[in-house]
This record gives C-alpha cells, structure tokens and sequence, in this order.
C-alpha cells in the first residue's frame, strides 16, 4: 500500500477559462483593502501572479511589463501584480524599478489558492490570467518572464484576426450577419 505524503497531494485545478473571477480581499502596497472581484469586473486586466518582489526573474517579468506599458495600454489592458509580499516590500519594488501598476499583497495566498495555483513557503506559482469584465478569458501557466508582454500582444492581435465563430458570437437578436460562415470563400467544383 503506497501513502501518500503531504507533498505528493494532487494539484488544485487551475481555474478554467470562461470562469467569473473569485473576489478574495487584497492588499495593495499602502496597505489599503482590495475587492479582487470588485477591482476586475470591468474592463481588460492582466492579472499576474509571481512568487517574490525583488528577484531576478520576478523583477524581469515587472520590468517586461512596464517596457511594453505603451502596446498594452493601446490594447486597454491594465496591468495587476500578485505576490505573498508584504505591502512594505511591494511598495519598495514599486518605487525601485518605477513600475506603472497594482500590485497586491497575498499574504496567505487565499488568492492564489482561489485560482488554483499552488502556494509553497509563501510563495506562488508564476501564472498570468486575462480578465474581461470578471470573466477569465484566456491564462498563461507558465509565462516567459522575459516575453511576457509580448505573448500577452500577439495573443491579443491573433484573437483579433481571428474572432470567434459566429455561432458563439453572441448577438443581440440571436442571429448570426450571413446564416452560411462559408458561402462564397472556396469555388465549387461544377
């Protein structure tokens, strides 16, 4: 009979797309209480998770992200960090590498652990979920920390060349522009 250690649980399940965003309460880096729910009902936001301010890889990602600051602002999409660091500490990698956005304080990790992803020692898997009007629309569980900004634009430009199907289009009275998607694209063998 095989035991399994606390180690060896099984993964939570990562938060699925198309999922409404839970609303844990936050921190923000002045200490002041942040709705989660609340902060991402409207809008497009980048929400990123990342184990600890004022590491190296930790500190690339923010510093990808504030460099494409302009490209993702012309795509209206807000940036917000999450990390199990202090607000004190959160505010220190503000002020030190200038970064323009949010960043929020999970302390025990009740955040993380709503979006599935694992906590250990205090600190969270890297993870990046694009939220639109509260409804998870696409997530990266394994972001470049150097290319992140970029992933985030090219998916954002592929989604623009290619919306979804008009079947799942949804419009206001229920029917779709041309009833046939495919009519007059391909010639018809006589």
């Amino acid at each position: 009979m095989v035991r399994l250690g606390r180690q060896d649980k099984p993964m939570r399940r990562v938060l699925p797309v198309g999922s409404r965003v839970p609303s844990p309460t936050l921190l923000d880096s002045e200490g002041r209480t942040i709705d989660l729910g609340e902060l991402l009902a409207s809008g497009r936001t980048l929400l990123y998770f990342y184990p600890r301010a004022h590491t190296p890889y930790c500190t690339r990602q923010a510093c990808n992200l504030r460099d494409h600051r302009k490209s993702l602002e012309a795509w209206q999409v807000r940036v917000v960090g999450v990390s199990g660091d202090s607000p004190e500490r959160l505010a220190s990698f503000l002020r030190r590498y200038d970064l323009p956005f949010l960043l929020l304080s999970d302390r025990g990790g009740a955040a993380a652990r709503v979006f599935g992803l694992p906590v250990f020692l205090g600190l969270v898997k890297r993870a990046s979920f694009l939220i639109e009007d509260g409804v998870m629309v696409w997530r990266d569980l394994r972001p470049r920390v150097g290319a992140h900004a970029h992933d985030l634009l090219r998916m954002l430009e592929a989604r623009q060349r290619f919306p979804s199907p008009p079947s799942l289009d949804p419009r206001k009275d229920g029917e779709r522009e041309n009833p046939d998607p495919f009519a007059g694209q391909w010639p018809t063998a006589g």
